[in-house]
């Protein structure tokens, strides 16, 4: 029983003293918003921190720390990355400069390993107080399973200056640090090793690489003399006496530790001197019982034959200690003629139509093609070496604690050429007998996504051609229809998209083994030996359009379905209302208990503690903020009130709407109206759509610059009413299908007569930018603005074109995926021109607004230029937005600032009749570029 008289200390209670007028917000109100960016309860739920950041990253947050049992609470300024200690009596975290004070230092140009660093700190729990600090500090490391220790990375010193404080709020300095050996505190970044009975800080200098043991005491470190002067050597360090040992010295490079969980078992990569480092060939090497020994060598040692250990990979061991994992791979002899100099060697990338990956997708994964390795493992009982893969069997899937005897394996070689145009991508499957490193096909060309079994029997899997869940016999390589006999679908019954449909998801196993799967609405449970019928343990979700599901928190076994309290954690979306509760479901009896209803909103983030007597979680609605809540004892305390600001501005409300398409179908959608919504008067009206979005009814949409898309907070705080549409495809007619339901629904909207008929405005981004881009070329004067963002303008081009950031065809998207044609370009020309926008372009007569990037990964930027060019012949009204370096959707808070601005202020100037900036009637020439954002409004 926790104190929960003394939680509710922690609640301050605000009594406004006298209303004041909510005013509309502004885009320079985007930096008062701030987001929990992380929240961590510890092992007995006593304690909880939570790190709060601003949405922008423009302004300085704060750590909370929330003692459950006292009732008390800290926080501390800018404050960041905390973790508790595993016995719960101290939390550690960094604290970073202010905001401030850095902009400040960059704005004057101090050099980088100049300007103000982070700062570590100690909070004693029982103390309530801090109780050490630490200047100019990287990172830090605690152990995961016992206390007493921490280990910091410190930056290197600077050289006798003014002190200068790392901040402009600094916590009180007790900093026990004391360095001996100035000089090389000068050279590098060191350790410090902290003992927190003690308060003794033990210093280890030229610091390569540290490990921890996860389960109890024991930390191994490498140290080296500087980049390619050579390693010193690797060292353990007996933490109890805060003394190291040698293990090993004398040879160039010390690399990729590794150490057991229980600490008894120490491993390494080492190569020997090389006067071309780029050249090293490491070998490995194990200690246990105090003897160290050589695994592999040069010469081949427990490798196959011409094969070397792969030096990027870091080897690890099983969480028992059983194997000790590493990495080999085939050497590579180029034939380099060096007699050219770098400058004569032609720059060329050679496309042929028999490679299996196209050069874009090389490019993307060059470096994990480069150290593509394979798995084997030493026995550390016998001393055997077991080789799991080769190139034949590319992949293998361990289990968590990678001790089972039957794992499964995986290669795509076969299918990857046609892995441009086909989905979805197959591969072949094997079980591989761990022990023998045996391998034997199980399933062949396959889509599925097999999850082994806990006890290491059996994988279950969804089969796309038969559409039922299925269980393969590892050792018997026997395969088991689990649903055939299940009248119910398994796939998603709504997929439009033309290729096969996939399922609902996997629930995870229960305690006993059982796999859980869904259906649309239901949670079931199988049996993977087949012995059992499959059972529905939810029963009702299809009756009362409630759609039920179990959860997977344990990150370490993501296999695993979540448990409270001895029984099972569901959740239940009503899809009547769009809101969640949280039961718990006994399996005995399948008889279920509410334990939360947060009565209309949503619930998310759980965290259990590890006693399983409590958990953390949210919950949200448009107009409420996902703060932070904690559940015990069967009650709800709220923990967080991260924007109390919000109560200054104006916001808005949420609502389902229901209309039927042109062609008959019932659709779903929100509407979004703004505070003192007044159904007598005209409001101008901005629909935004993307696929199928009705079940975001209670999404919280925190005020933020965009990244690609409008705000709808914004949206309704500043007097325009959102419409949000779900959209159902044809296939062959995906531009047709947006028209069928996007403006059917606004129609249908229109008709509720609070609508302005001609302030309507439409905006999307990728494939909804496509939509707006086909809407204009249908719809003639029906809307006064469109925004599109990243549009496919020409399917006839695009449909050859490459994805960047993957290095993917193109083409498997139109065939198969979310552009829908599902043909090729030869076989389907006729669709390909029926839905590209750039042909349509004739019969625009909405001014539209397009925004694509010259980095974007996903749609190649031309087609944006595509669009515009063809807009622009015709003297058609078109502005086209390009950030520089950005991607699909923008990254850089700056770019994302501007887009908000320019967005808003098109569509306030055909919405809302206000005047038109500078940028949209002059422009901004190139030599302009940077100086003048040409914000002003005409006339002001």
């Amino acid at each position: 029983m926790k104190y929960f008289v003394a939680l509710l200390l922690l609640l301050t209670f605000n009594f406004p003293a006298q209303s004041q007028q909510k005013r509309p917000l502004s885009h320079e109100d985007y930096d008062l918003w701030k987001n929990i960016e992380n929240a961590e309860i510890a092992k007995d739920g006593d304690l909880v921190v939570s790190v709060v950041t601003t949405t922008t990253g423009r302004g300085d947050g704060y750590l909370k720390i929330m003692n459950i049992k006292t009732g008390s609470s800290r926080k501390f300024h800018n404050a960041y990355k905390a973790s508790i200690s595993p016995d719960g009596n101290y939390v550690f975290f960094l604290r970073k400069p202010d905001y401030a004070r850095l902009r400040q230092e960059k704005k004057k140009e101090v050099k980088e390993e100049e300007q103000s660093k982070d700062a570590f700190f100690i909070y004693d729990v029982k103390k309530n107080s801090l109780s050490d600090s630490i200047q100019r500090v990287k990172n830090y490391e605690i152990p995961s399973e016992y206390s007493g220790w921490v280990i910091v990375e410190k930056l290197k010193d600077l050289k006798e200056k003014k002190a200068r404080d790392t901040a402009s709020k600094p916590a009180p300095k007790i900093d026990s640090l004391k360095i001996i050996n100035k000089t090389l505190a000068l050279e590098g970044n060191y350790a410090l090793v902290y003992n927190l009975k003690s308060g003794a800080v033990d210093t280890i200098f030229q610091i390569k690489e540290y490990k921890l043991a996860n389960n109890e005491p024991a930390l191994f470190f490498s140290k080296t003399r500087g980049d390619k002067k050579g390693d010193l050597g690797v060292y353990e360090y007996e933490l109890s006496g805060m003394k190291s040992k040698m293990i090993d010295t004398g040879r160039f490079a010390y690399d990729k530790l590794a150490v057991s969980n229980d600490g008894k078992q120490f491993a390494y990569l080492s190569a020997r001197d090389s006067t071309a480092t780029d050249s090293l060939q490491f070998e490995l090497f194990y200690k246990k019982e105090g003897k160290l020994k050589q695994i592999t060598d040069t010469l081949g040692r427990n490798l196959k034959e011409n094969w070397i250990v792969s030096e990027a990979q870091a080897p690890f061991f099983s969480e028992h200690g059983e194997r000790l994992y590493f990495y080999s791979r085939p050497k590579r002899d180029f034939d380099i003629d060096t007699s050219m100099l770098k400058e004569e060697i032609p720059d060329v990338d050679v496309w042929t139509y028999k490679d299996k990956l196209i050069q874009p997708e090389q490019k993307v994964n060059l470096e994990e093609l480069k150290n593509k390795a394979y798995l084997s493992y030493l026995n550390t009982d016998n001393n055997q070496v077991v080789a799991l893969h080769n190139k034949d069997l590319e992949y293998v899937d361990l289990d968590g604690d990678a001790e089972q005897r039957y794992i499964l394996g995986y290669t795509a070689s076969p299918y990857e050429v046609s892995r441009s145009w086909k989905y979805p991508w197959a591969r072949d499957f094997y079980i591989v007998d761990t022990r023998t490193g045996e391998k034997r096909l199980a399933l062949k060309e396959s889509a599925a996504r097999p999850y082994l079994s806990p006890d290491g029997k059996y994988a279950v899997y969804f089969d796309l051609e038969t559409q039922d869940w299925y269980s393969l016999d590892l050792e018997n390589n026997t395969k088991t229809n689990l649903t055939t006999n299940v009248q119910v679908p398994f796939q998603d019954v709504e997929n439009d998209i033309p290729a096969p449909a996939g399922d609902y998801g996997f629930g995870g196993y229960t305690e006993n083994g059982e796999a859980l799967v869904f259906d649309q609405f239901d949670i079931w449970k199988l049996d993977p030996s087949g012995k059992e019928a499959p059972e529905n343990i939810t029963n009702n979700g299809r009756e009362n359009n409630i759609r039920y599901r179990s959860l997977r928190l344990d990150r370490e076994h993501q296999n695993l379905a979540s448990y409270f309290d001895g029984d099972l954690l569901v959740t239940a979306f009503d899809k009547n209302d769009r809101t969640d509760k949280l039961f718990l479901l006994k399996l005995r009896n399948e008889k279920m208990k509410k334990l939360l209803d947060p009565q209309g909103m949503l619930l998310s983030g759980f965290t259990l503690a590890e006693d399983g007597e409590s958990f953390l979680y949210k919950k949200e609605d448009f107009q409420t903020y996902p703060d932070l809540y904690l559940y015990e004892d069967g009650k709800s305390v709220k923990l967080t009130d991260v924007n109390p600001q919000q109560k200054d501005f104006k916001w808005g409300t949420s609502e389902l709407f229901s209309w039927k398409a042109y062609d008959g179908t019932k659709l779903e959608g929100i509407i979004y109206k703004p505070e003192g919504f007044d159904p007598n008067k005209k409001y101008p009206m901005i629909t935004y759509f993307y696929e199928r979005k009705s079940d975001n009814l209670n999404n919280y949409y925190a005020p933020q610059p965009s990244r690609s898309i409008v705000n709808m907070s914004y949206l309704v705080s500043n007097g325009y009413v959102v419409f949000v549409p779900d959209i159902v495809y044809k296939e062959g007619h995906p531009g047709e299908s947006a028209y069928n339901c996007i403006v059917s629904g606004v129609d249908a909207v229109q008709k509720l007569g609070y609508i302005d008929p001609e302030h309507m405005g439409i905006q999307g981004q990728s494939w909804g930018g496509y939509q707006v881009a086909y809407l204009v070329t249908r719809t003639k004067d029906k809307f006064a603005a469109a925004m599109a963002g990243a549009p496919v303008s020409n399917m006839t081009s695009a449909y050859g074109g490459i994805r960047w950031g993957s290095g993917l065809s193109r083409a498997f998207q139109y065939e198969h995926t979310q552009s829908r044609i599902g043909k090729n370009l030869w076989e389907g020309l006729d669709l390909y021109l029926e839905n590209s926008p750039l042909f349509g372009i004739p019969d625009i007569q909405t001014p539209l607004l397009i925004m694509h990037n010259d980095a974007d990964g996903a749609v190649p930027y031309y087609q944006g230029i595509e669009m515009f060019m063809g807009m622009r012949r015709l003297n058609k009204p078109v502005w086209l937005l390009i950030y520089n370096d950005e991607a699909h959707n923008l990254r850089k808070i700056k770019n994302r600032q501007d887009l908000s601005i320019r967005m808003m202020q098109f569509f306030d100037h055909f919405l809302k009749e206000e005047p038109a900036p500078v940028w949209m009637t002059e422009g901004v020439p190139a030599i302009m570029k940077g100086k003048d954002l040409q914000y002003d409004l005409e006339g002001n």
